[in-house]
Protein backbone atom coordinates (compact mmCIF):
# COMPACT_ATOMS: atom_id res chain seq x y z
CA UNK A 1 0.00 0.00 0.00
CA UNK A 2 1.27 3.13 -1.18
CA UNK A 3 1.34 6.15 1.38
CA UNK A 4 0.40 9.86 0.34
CA UNK A 5 2.95 12.39 0.14
CA UNK A 6 3.63 14.60 3.70
CA UNK A 7 3.13 13.94 7.09
CA UNK A 8 0.11 11.44 7.72
CA UNK A 9 -3.24 13.68 9.02
CA UNK A 10 -3.27 13.71 12.53
CA UNK A 11 -6.27 11.90 13.80
CA UNK A 12 -8.79 14.08 15.24
CA UNK A 13 -7.50 17.10 13.79
CA UNK A 14 -10.57 18.22 11.63
CA UNK A 15 -12.55 18.16 14.72
CA UNK A 16 -10.50 19.80 16.69
CA UNK A 17 -10.10 22.70 13.89
CA UNK A 18 -14.17 22.91 14.04
CA UNK A 19 -14.54 23.02 17.71
CA UNK A 20 -11.56 25.72 17.81
CA UNK A 21 -13.45 27.52 14.91
CA UNK A 22 -16.94 27.60 16.66
CA UNK A 23 -15.79 28.57 19.92
CA UNK A 24 -13.76 31.69 18.14
CA UNK A 25 -16.82 32.48 15.98
CA UNK A 26 -18.84 32.56 19.58
CA UNK A 27 -16.29 34.61 21.40
CA UNK A 28 -14.89 36.95 18.86
CA UNK A 29 -17.29 36.86 15.78
CA UNK A 30 -17.06 36.10 12.22
CA UNK A 31 -15.12 39.86 11.42
CA UNK A 32 -12.63 39.07 14.03
CA UNK A 33 -12.14 35.28 13.81
CA UNK A 34 -9.19 34.69 11.67
CA UNK A 35 -7.86 31.48 10.24
CA UNK A 36 -4.27 31.83 11.53
CA UNK A 37 -6.31 32.53 14.62
CA UNK A 38 -7.40 29.15 14.61
CA UNK A 39 -4.52 27.31 12.80
CA UNK A 40 -2.43 28.45 16.61
CA UNK A 41 -5.07 27.39 19.02
CA UNK A 42 -6.00 24.10 17.00
CA UNK A 43 -2.17 23.50 16.78
CA UNK A 44 -2.04 23.28 13.18
CA UNK A 45 -0.45 24.61 10.12
CA UNK A 46 -2.53 27.38 8.27
CA UNK A 47 -1.73 25.56 5.04
CA UNK A 48 -3.83 22.37 7.00
CA UNK A 49 -7.35 23.99 7.29
CA UNK A 50 -6.63 25.48 3.54
CA UNK A 51 -6.15 22.00 2.65
CA UNK A 52 -9.54 21.12 4.01
CA UNK A 53 -11.90 24.59 3.90
CA UNK A 54 -10.21 26.89 0.93
CA UNK A 55 -11.82 29.84 2.89
CA UNK A 56 -12.70 30.90 5.93
CA UNK A 57 -16.01 31.07 5.30
CA UNK A 58 -16.23 27.52 4.09
CA UNK A 59 -14.28 26.96 7.62
CA UNK A 60 -17.28 28.56 9.40
CA UNK A 61 -19.79 26.82 7.45
CA UNK A 62 -18.62 23.60 8.11
CA UNK A 63 -18.27 24.33 11.97
CA UNK A 64 -21.73 25.59 11.96
CA UNK A 65 -23.22 22.52 10.48
CA UNK A 66 -23.42 19.73 12.95
CA UNK A 67 -24.95 22.31 15.60
CA UNK A 68 -28.34 21.90 16.24
CA UNK A 69 -30.67 25.07 16.68
CA UNK A 70 -31.89 25.93 20.07
CA UNK A 71 -35.76 25.17 21.26
CA UNK A 72 -36.71 28.28 21.74
CA UNK A 73 -37.90 30.61 19.99
CA UNK A 74 -36.51 33.69 21.61
CA UNK A 75 -33.02 32.13 22.51
CA UNK A 76 -32.93 30.91 19.06
CA UNK A 77 -33.44 34.67 17.38
CA UNK A 78 -31.05 35.80 19.73
CA UNK A 79 -28.55 33.21 18.63
CA UNK A 80 -29.25 33.76 15.25
CA UNK A 81 -28.18 37.48 15.54
CA UNK A 82 -25.38 36.80 17.64
CA UNK A 83 -23.90 34.72 15.01
CA UNK A 84 -24.49 36.91 12.08
CA UNK A 85 -22.83 39.76 13.87
CA UNK A 86 -20.18 40.85 11.11
CA UNK A 87 -20.58 38.03 8.66
CA UNK A 88 -20.35 38.94 4.88
CA UNK A 89 -19.98 35.62 3.67
CA UNK A 90 -23.08 34.40 1.65
CA UNK A 91 -21.67 30.48 2.24
CA UNK A 92 -22.19 31.09 5.94
CA UNK A 93 -25.13 33.09 6.05
CA UNK A 94 -26.99 30.33 4.34
CA UNK A 95 -25.29 27.81 6.95
CA UNK A 96 -26.24 29.48 10.10
CA UNK A 97 -29.69 31.01 8.86
CA UNK A 98 -31.09 27.93 7.18
CA UNK A 99 -31.31 25.53 9.61
CA UNK A 100 -33.01 28.02 12.04
CA UNK A 101 -35.62 29.59 9.72
CA UNK A 102 -37.03 25.89 9.61
CA UNK A 103 -36.31 25.27 13.54
CA UNK A 104 -37.77 28.53 13.73
CA UNK A 105 -40.80 27.72 11.61
CA UNK A 106 -41.33 24.25 13.53
CA UNK A 107 -41.12 26.03 17.27
CA UNK A 108 -43.88 28.40 15.86
CA UNK A 109 -46.10 26.91 13.67
CA UNK A 110 -45.88 29.32 10.94
CA UNK A 111 -43.10 29.80 8.07
CA UNK A 112 -40.64 32.18 8.61
CA UNK A 113 -41.66 35.66 6.83
CA UNK A 114 -38.52 36.76 4.25
CA UNK A 115 -38.69 40.09 5.65
CA UNK A 116 -38.42 39.24 9.38
CA UNK A 117 -35.14 36.71 8.22
CA UNK A 118 -34.24 39.56 5.94
CA UNK A 119 -34.87 42.15 9.03
CA UNK A 120 -32.55 39.39 11.50
CA UNK A 121 -29.78 39.19 8.77
CA UNK A 122 -29.52 43.07 8.34
CA UNK A 123 -29.64 43.95 11.85
CA UNK A 124 -26.26 41.83 12.54
CA UNK A 125 -24.24 43.49 9.73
Amino acid sequence: MKRGRGRPRREGADEEILGVALAMLREKGYRDLTVDAVAEHAGVAKTTIYRRWPSKGELVAAALAPIAPPDDAVELLNETAQLLAGVDDLLVLRAIVLPRREKLAQLTGAPLADELLGAVVLRSL
